[in-house]
């Protein structure tokens, strides 16, 4: 403890007094001022985004209050990453978003108005297509190439039991293989994207993963899932779903080819294009990591 002396005259000796009076803490006010500033600025942009969103929302006609639905919401959380690339130049312009517009279970009698409308809005997508609905619909097959999307795989069957309860991956595998053969025959390469139906989670296990990066393929999930399948005839519904749901700057939309998923997709290709999002189709030179488990090997 550090004391203060002081001269007692009756004593003549030097005493300690630990009764000093403490002082006056000053304020700081140019402290004060500096932090509240920040919040003010903390509040303010808060708002603006808030309010950018809301009007966003407004402008193309969808319910600022719809809430998330449940199945989307127990959905595995994916963190979609690029691979690996050299170090950007300092000066060059940030990185736009990026959004992957996925179509599951063509090709169908819809593929070409998705097509069309794809076109007038100069956005191109991936095409996760049902093998054995390939040859009904080869010329469609070939414009999906020929427009600059993508021709993803997704199995020749579509069915759980014969994809996931035949006994390990060797079934999965085989269709997957007809299937890019098939693909392959009409588009003159073989594509090595899949999708697995219904997504791999929970079905496909780290063993599963492994016999697929064997085989050769590379297999994407996705980041929004729009619903549109289980919203026929709600096609405001769907692109409410996808608006309120992106917020990433790398996304992989699940549609499919519906109806109302054809009805609904010139507003959802505003909300992206008003949101800053450039449009592209799956490019193997450019992978990305799409997968539920964050595997790197798919």
């Amino acid at each position: 403890m550090d004391f203060q002396y002081s001269y007692q005259k009756s004593s003549e000796e030097f005493t300690p007094n630990n009764n000093k009076q403490p002082r006056k803490k000053k304020i700081n006010y140019r402290k004060m001022i500096i932090i509240m500033v920040a919040l003010a600025l903390l509040i303010f942009g808060t708002v603006y985004v808030s309010v950018d969103l809301m009007t966003t929302w407004k402008k193309h006609g969808l319910n600022t209050d719809m809430p998330i639905h449940e199945s989307a919401q127990n959905q595995p959380h994916i963190d979609v990453s690029p691979t690996p690339t050299p170090k950007a130049d300092e000066n060059q312009a940030a990185p736009l978003k990026v959004v992957y517009l996925t179509f599951d279970d063509g090709p169908s009698k819809y593929t070409n108005e998705i097509l069309d409308i794809l076109k007038q809005h100069g956005a191109k997508a991936t095409f996760f297509m049902i093998g054995s609905h390939l040859n009904r619909h080869k010329d469609e097959v070939k414009r999906i190439v020929e427009e600059g999307s993508y021709p993803g795989l997704h199995s020749m069957s579509h069915d759980v039991n014969k994809l996931y309860k035949s006994g390990g991956s060797s079934h999965f595998i085989e269709e997957f293989k007809r299937e890019q053969e098939l693909m392959k025959d009409i588009v003159g390469f073989a594509p090595d994207l899949i999708r697995a139906p219904y997504g791999s989670y929970p079905h496909v296990d780290e063993e599963f993963r492994g016999d697929i990066a064997e085989a050769g393929f590379r297999m994407w999930d996705w980041t929004v899932d729009s619903l549109d399948w289980n919203l026929p005839g709600k096609p405001d519904t769907i692109a409410e779903q996808v608006s309120h749901s992106i917020h990433r700057d790398l996304e992989v939309i699940l549609l499919h080819e519906r109806e109302q998923t054809v009805e609904a997709l010139p507003k959802i290709l505003d909300i992206l294009h008003d949101c800053g999002y450039e449009f592209k189709a799956y490019d193997s030179n450019e992978h990305v990591i799409a997968n539920f488990s964050g595997d790197s090997r798919l």
